[in-house]
């Protein structure tokens, strides 16, 4: 008879066609595990993008008829719809305010002088920008900017007295 130490450990060594079982086993779990992993990556995607998609949707400006009855514009005014406006500086105590004003092509800037001295205004840059005489306390003087650009601009008693108009 057989000590019993040898009958357990026979009981435990596994024979060699069990070794390969085994092995083929264990790839297939890993092999379903990277597929499960793969279909969660692909399922996110999927989800994440109809998301956007959702978003995109909710958050799109609106599509109107125009004038005209036609379906494509989107809702506000076009450039060409915009209508000009008229922009006050102010000039006080050697300081044009605002300093630097943003506009849009055919909009008008006056120009008020609050100052007890009378001002001289002179464009640095556009030909034709100059008040041509002197402003006096309390008067205005006008110009409507037509070209765009960047347009500076000073106090021609003291040049050191600037601002500058914006023109979109």
């Amino acid at each position: 008879m057989e000590p019993i130490f040898d009958q357990i450990e026979s009981k435990f060594e596994p024979e060699p066609g069990q070794v390969r079982v085994e092995l083929a086993l264990k790839k297939e779990k890993e092999t379903r595990a990277l597929n499960n992993s793969a279909g969660l990556s692909w399922l996110l995607i999927v989800l994440f993008l109809v998301l956007l998609a959702l978003s995109v949707s909710m958050f799109r400006e609106p599509v109107v008829p125009d004038v005209a009855g036609n379906i494509g514009s989107s809702v506000g005014p076009t450039p060409d719809a915009i209508q000009p406006r008229v922009y006050t500086v102010s000039y006080r105590n050697g300081v044009f305010s605002p300093t630097n004003l943003r506009i849009h092509a055919g909009d008008t800037v006056r120009f008020k002088n609050e100052s007890i001295f009378p001002i001289r205004i002179v464009g640095d840059d556009l030909v034709g920008f100059d008040s041509i005489g002197d402003v006096p306390q309390g008067s205005f003087f006008a110009f409507t900017f037509a070209a765009k650009g960047i347009f500076s601009y000073h106090n021609e008693k003291n040049s050191e007295e600037s601002a500058t108009i914006i023109v979109r």
